[in-house]
């Protein structure tokens, strides 16, 4: 037993570390190519965006994902109520930066950035969706399925994203490829992944849960803001 527990730990282990070295290699190499077809203004645009969608989705995840990870007892009708507050939390913070778009591109003087922000937090409400699958996935040590879904979005977007870029659509190519590569990770997750959630929802679950995660909520946003 303690030989079966050793294995399944040195297995998840490098699979995650495949998924994270995997990852990261095709992104690299993306990165270069990119880079030898955009302009650096293309770059700048997308980073200035991607500030505001990722304090919006660590507002939208308020650290309960994590909370679910370390819950001793979790059950369906945790995941199933942090699922759902996630969707609630994320269609507010997508309708904010929707709304607010426009004096965003105002105040930086580049009113394009008006429909990339919009376009761009449609991964918020992705992200919203992919968190609880991502928990699950961590709570049960399945970091195969995660190494799989991972790898087939970062390719998929990667291919996406130079197409794009040589067809010549400029900073629309890098939009796209956030917005693809999340999208078939959290695809791929669902069909995978067996967890679904039940039609079920309890305030009182979600308020034990956010005792601890409001102290990753804390966490998080300190870094995004350093």
């Amino acid at each position: 037993m303690e030989k079966n527990n050793r294995n399944s730990i040195i297995s998840n282990f490098f699979w995650r570390f495949a998924e994270k070295i995997g990852a990261q290699g095709v992104n690299l190499i993306v990165s270069i190519v990119l880079a030898r077809i955009l302009a650096p203004d293309d770059y700048g645009t997308v980073a200035l965006v991607t500030i505001f969608i990722t304090i919006s989705n660590v507002f939208v995840d308020g650290g309960l994902a994590t909370a679910l990870i370390q819950k001793k007892d979790a059950d369906d009708l945790d995941f199933s109520s942090v699922f759902y507050c996630n969707i609630i939390m994320s269609v507010l913070f997508y309708c904010i930066i929707f709304f607010a778009s426009p004096m965003i591109a105002k105040f930086y003087n580049n009113m394009q950035l008006i429909s990339i922000l919009r376009v761009l937090a449609i991964s918020i409400l992705i992200a919203g969706v992919k968190s609880i699958q991502n928990a699950y996935v961590s709570r049960k040590m399945i970091f195969k399925k995660f190494f799989i879904c991972t790898l087939l979005g970062t390719i998929a977007s990667a291919i996406i994203g130079i197409l794009m870029a040589y067809k010549g659509y400029g900073v629309w190519a890098l939009v796209v490829q956030q917005l693809t590569n999340i999208t078939v990770d959290t695809v791929m997750l669902w069909i995978i992944v067996k967890w679904k959630p039940i039609l079920k929802f309890s305030f009182n679950r979600l308020k034990k849960l956010y005792k601890f995660g409001w102290k990753m909520l804390c966490s998080r946003a300190y870094r995004c803001s350093v």
